[in-house]
């Protein structure tokens, strides 16, 4: 979702949220972000440098839910380094599924903190471009793991 509307965090997530009942219209989506909402009173989910991973677990199947939004403008979502957020992974995964959690939260990191693959999903023109820079960066990602 490449211009998420919205002035507050429960926007922003419920309009996240929505876009995901629409490829997993099984999901309860007011569990979900509701499931969000109480993360967030917890400690902000931005990491910094425009960047927030909202994330919960669901109960539904065994397979992980990721949605992309991208707020141009940015929105105050409480980052801890003060800057708007612009970037937003939410993330679900199974209940039963603790470390695939953890896993999947550690691979968002480390993938973002690449300045270049940051830059394109902020300036990319279509969800297609976006979906090739995130596969780009897997790539990348992959192949400096066979190296090392």
């Amino acid at each position: 979702m490449l211009d998420v509307a919205g002035r507050s965090k429960r926007e922003i997530l419920s309009r996240l949220v929505d876009t995901l009942g629409l490829t997993h219209p099984a999901l309860d989506r007011s569990a979900l972000l509701e499931t969000l909402l109480e993360r967030e009173q917890t400690s902000t989910t931005a990491i910094a440098d425009g960047i927030a991973i909202p994330h919960g677990r669901h109960g539904s199947g065994d397979g992980v839910i990721c949605v992309f939004g991208r707020s141009p403008g940015g929105v105050d979502f409480d980052s801890i380094d003060g800057g708007p957020t612009r970037l937003f992974f939410v993330l679900f995964s199974p209940e039963s599924s603790p470390t695939l959690h953890l896993r999947w939260l550690a691979h968002f990191a480390v993938l973002l903190r690449d300045e270049s693959f940051r830059s394109a999903l902020e300036t990319t023109p279509t969800a297609d471009a976006a979906i090739a820079a995130i596969e780009t960066a897997e790539r990348a990602h992959e192949s400096g793991k066979a190296k090392s």
